[in-house]
């Protein structure tokens, strides 16, 4: 047969509530109570009275906290009024009635609020838990326990929070089966308890881990946990404690085979439940000795012990006493060969079974029409106010959803009217690209067609017209030379007709040249530059000063071009406008860039209106230099002269 260890894990909660006597004390606070009008003094001591009374005279602890509702009613204490509601609800949630505790303890919740009482709402939240416990919703339990938590930390109360921490591990030991995830919260209290030398605290603990490791088959080390909770109780004098402790140590031996052991810690329970009469205890006590009876072959034994159990339990009505003895007393004399007391047995034990889960939908069912007749009067008398309240609750949730809905239309308007910005501004950014990119593609073959015409009229003016006045010239000194003897006027003639044709093929070669320098073709930029200056030294009033350093090897062609033609029109503007006597120039070679600076002494112009400047000059040199991924700065005022510097990259030096 199965051992079963009846009841072994009762010590989960048993032991929250010690058994406090009344004395003097609780005589001192019906004095305050008689004495005192219904001020905050009188609340107070009904409170205090109900905490003495409720764990010895459950009929005056709860006439008490009833006085204390209806006096802190009628006052402005709130802290008093919050008290006497939580304690009602806690009342109501140990003695089965979970709904109408969560009904006391909401209002709790209400005059906590008010007041921002962390500790009284977290004590609210672990009794949410507690209700729900009780009722089997263990995930709603662990979230109004963690809630609970919550509130407690925040007021920084370690015994509250170690509190917390054990109901935790109690839903995720007995509700979630979920052992290790127990132990974790298990572990948390207990290292606050150690910490703050809560050695009640800690008897809870050792034994809460000794359940866990009995879970998981570790009996060793839940013999060890339990009596180390033994020792705490045995200490503090705990003794309806130690009933409890010392059934879960007799488990403990027994399922290491430890039976005479096992036999006496159950032995010393089954004592302090007979001094306590508490017949439930009693009952799992004979269950598990008999049990042991059973697993060491001594039927006869465990049939005496059993009997006892199932007498006791059909005494007061024990339900689970009478099906667990019952199947137990079956399987005892089974192995005594009797089938037909092992068959009644077994069928008694089956007959109880269902009548307990009968009786469960039985009492839940009562539980609920206990629960509507408690409330009715209740529900009469606030009905008013709870219409004035809900149509009050209703009017604002509108408001609210009017509010939310007009403030969520503002927001989507918002939103589509940013997309839609955000969409014009992509759209007119990618028109904008597409503009540039034509106009800089239309530039570059503006300039690229205006620099093949400068090729096509300076190769034209050299090998065409420049050969046909070279042709009239030498026609012309043929037909002076053919001619007769000539009169003075006719020889001076001649030689101005043959000095006018020499003159313009040096013209045509002077245009053809600027147009397209035969330097800049077959030697670079630099030397085309050398040369270009050296032709403007011929002005007297004008001095150039030139510096040229790293050109030594050339640069792509179309570098060389535009930044000849750049050079050319900054050159032609400082001698046209600039009044300039001295100009100093400076083109530098980097490995990667290639500066050009060029300054003059001149009259200097404003440059704040340079993009504004008609003509095609300097928008023409600006737009040269971007052509190459360039960058042009002019650096000017009136009366200064004019810094120009440009910078163009450059394939790197080999």
């Amino acid at each position: 047969m199965k051992t079963k260890h009846f009841l072994a894990f009762l010590s989960l909660i048993a032991g929250f509530f010690s058994v406090a006597q009344p004395n003097r004390k609780a005589d001192s606070l019906l004095k305050v109570f008689h004495s005192q009008a219904a001020d905050s003094s009188k609340v107070k001591a009904l409170n205090a009275l109900f905490a003495e009374y409720r764990a010895t005279d459950e009929e005056k602890a709860i006439s008490y906290v009833n006085q204390a509702i209806a006096f802190a009613s009628t006052t402005d204490y709130t802290l008093g009024y919050a008290l006497a509601l939580y304690n009602k609800g806690q009342f109501e949630g140990r003695h089965g009635n979970p709904d109408t505790s969560d009904h006391y303890i909401s209002k709790a919740i209400a005059e906590y609020t008010k007041i921002n009482n962390l500790k009284g709402l977290g004590a609210c939240y672990k009794a949410y838990g507690l209700n729900m416990f009780d009722k089997g919703n263990n995930k709603e339990a662990l979230a109004y326990f963690l809630q609970s938590l919550s509130f407690f930390e925040k007021a920084g109360d370690q015994k509250a929070i170690s509190g917390s921490y054990t109901w935790i591990g109690n839903v995720y030991n007995t509700g979630l089966q979920q052992p290790l995830e127990a132990l974790k919260y298990y572990e948390k209290a207990f290292n606050i308890q150690k910490e703050s030398n809560d050695e009640q605290g800690l008897a809870f603990s050792y034994n809460n881990i000794g359940n866990v490791n009995f879970f998981l088959k570790k009996y060793e080390p839940a013999l060890q946990n339990y009596l180390l909770s033994a020792g705490l109780k045995e200490k503090l004098n705990d003794i309806k404690g130690l009933s409890s402790c010392y059934n879960n140590i007799g488990s403990a031996y027994a399922s290491l085979k430890k039976f005479d052991d096992a036999i006496a810690y159950f032995n010393k329970s089954l004592a302090i439940y007979t001094d306590f009469n508490d017949p439930n205890g009693q009952i799992s006590c004979y269950i598990n000795i008999g049990n042991i009876y059973y697993e060491q072959h001594n039927y006869r034994e465990s049939i005496d012990i059993l009997l006892k159990a199932l007498d006791r339990s059909k005494e007061i009505g024990y339900k689970e006493g009478i099906r667990e003895s019952a199947y137990a007393l079956s399987s005892a004399y089974e192995e005594l060969h009797d089938p037909v007391k092992a068959l009644n047995y077994y069928k008694l034990s089956t007959m109880t079974n269902d009548s307990i889960t009968n009786t469960d939908f039985n009492n839940q069912i009562a539980d609920m029409q206990t629960k509507y007749d408690v409330e009715k009067k209740d529900l009469e008398i606030a009905r008013n106010k709870a219409e004035l309240e809900a149509r009050e609750r209703q009017a604002f949730i509108k408001n609210i959803v009017i509010i939310a809905i007009v403030v969520l239309a503002v927001l989507l308007t918002i939103v589509g009217l940013l997309f839609y910005r955000k969409k014009q501004v992509e759209r007119k950014a990618e028109l904008d690209a597409e503009i540039a990119a034509q106009k800089e593609i239309r530039t570059k073959a503006i300039l690229e067609a205006e620099e093949k015409e400068r090729r096509r009229i300076a190769q034209d003016l050299h090998d065409g017209v420049g050969q046909l006045l070279s042709a009239a010239k030498l026609n012309l000194s043929s037909l002076d030379a053919k001619l007769p003897q000539k009169n003075a006027e006719q020889e001076a003639a001649m030689h101005n007709a043959l000095a006018l044709l020499d003159d313009s093929a040096k013209e045509v070669r002077t245009v053809s040249h600027n147009m397209m320098p035969n330097t800049l073709i077959k030697l670079g930029l630099a030397s085309a530059i050398r040369e270009f200056i050296t032709k403007l030294g011929n002005a007297p009033t004008l001095k150039v000063d030139l510096e040229i350093v790293g050109l030594d090897n050339r640069v792509d062609n179309q570098v060389e071009t535009v930044l000849y033609r750049v050079i050319q029109e900054i050159v032609s503007n400082i001698i046209k406008h600039a009044k300039a006597s001295q100009i100093s120039m400076q083109l530098v070679r980097h490995d990667t860039e290639l500066n050009v600076m060029i300054e003059d002494n001149g009259v200097g112009f404003d440059t704040s209106g340079i993009d504004e400047f008609e003509g095609l000059g300097l928008k023409g040199i600006k737009t040269r230099i971007e052509l190459l991924n360039g960058s042009v700065h002019f650096d000017s005022s009136i009366g200064r002269g004019t810094t120009v510097i440009i910078d163009v990259p450059v394939n790197p030096l080999s």
